[in-house]
């Protein structure tokens, strides 16, 4: 693939992610424990949401204080572990516990941020701040891919090849105006459709052959 990006050929680049990137790709994920933890993400979100605990209620309110309590004293301690292993465990080890750790210090962390997210909703300022997201999560995998899109552009030699001059903070910036043209996009195609359009296709593509 790095071949491919520095010729800047545009098509053997897709024939590349297509076919070599994506087996890549998925021998990571499974190597480094994301294909499972990225089932289990969906699983966690869809017991929350089947227990309702994303409805608004007092109740609901000291159980997220709980476990933005547990998550955050539980994540110090398995980020000093992975990174004790990482430094001075064989490679074996590395591979296995180092993996194991690196999970579930970030399973914390997802749950300290879930927690703070849904805790600060609670407040009506906040939820006007944010509620410009709701749109942008409603497109979820059409904004996914349009990033990947637009990265591509802005940096690899086939578009503008700006990758040469763009260090942190203006790769940061560049992340930033991105976000905001999403998030009115967003805006636009909603107030006209019902879902965004590769939403639209997953939906046709789950549905073929029934009658829906």
């Amino acid at each position: 693939m790095r071949i491919y990006t520095r010729e800047g050929n545009f098509w053997k680049f897709i024939a590349g992610n297509i076919t070599l990137g994506q087996k890549a790709s998925l021998l990571w994920a499974v190597n480094a424990g994301r294909f499972f933890q990225t089932a289990g993400l969906f699983l966690a979100g869809l017991y929350l949401g089947r227990r309702g605990l994303f409805v608004q209620s007092p109740a609901n309110n000291r159980r997220w204080i709980r476990i933005l309590i547990v998550s955050a004293v539980a994540f110090a301690p398995l980020y000093a572990l992975h990174d004790l292993i990482m430094a001075d465990g064989s490679p074996l080890t590395r591979q296995t516990a180092g993996t194991a750790f690196d999970m579930w210090q970030k399973l914390a962390f997802t749950f300290v941020l879930t927690s703070s997210f849904i805790l600060l909703y609670n407040s009506e300022r906040f939820a006007r701040l944010t509620a410009s997201l709701r749109s942008y999560g409603r497109m979820s995998l059409t904004n996914y891919i349009s990033q990947s899109i637009i990265g591509a552009f802005v940096y690899f030699p086939f578009g503008l090849f700006l990758a040469r001059y763009c260090g942190y903070t203006l790769s940061l910036l560049v992340g930033i105006a991105t976000f905001f043209l999403q998030i009115r996009f967003s805006r636009w195609w909603l107030s006209r459709h019902r879902q965004g359009p590769l939403e639209t296709l997953w939906h046709k593509w789950t549905w073929i052959g029934t009658r829906k």
